[in-house]
């Protein structure tokens, strides 16, 4: 079947509108380096989760040791997070994301906040 190129151009403006509507969202980023005798990866993803659950948002873990914790959640309909403390040398690298499913920040860009002040407060 061959549609011509005006009437796919038609089509494809019809759509965009549509598919735009719900595409409004707010996101939280926060980003800390700190020395791994400092900040531990274990430390960083307990402090995230702990405050993630002190949030009553759901929270899922995933440690590969030596390397990576990652922290992830949300709460359905209101938004969703993740955490990635990576280990890099001698170093602790914290990536804090809140994504908000509403144009301002709401609940989870709130928990993004606090959890990197928490992190922060966890420097040694």
């Amino acid at each position: 079947m061959k549609v011509s190129l005006p009437i796919a151009l038609a089509c494809l403006g019809l759509a965009s509108p549509a598919l735009s509507q719900g595409s409004d969202f707010n996101l939280t980023y926060h980003v800390e380096r700190t020395p791994t005798a400092r900040l531990s990866l274990a430390t960083c993803g307990n402090t995230v989760a702990q405050v993630a659950r002190r949030s009553k948002l759901s929270v899922d873990m995933q440690s590969f040791p030596g390397q990576l914790v990652i922290v992830k959640g949300g709460r359905a309909g209101a938004g969703a997070f993740v955490v990635q403390c990576i280990a890099v040398g001698n170093t602790t690298v914290s990536v804090v994301q809140g994504i908000d499913y509403r144009a301002q920040k709401g609940v989870v860009g709130q928990y993004a906040d606090r959890a990197f002040a928490a992190v922060k407060a966890a420097i040694k």
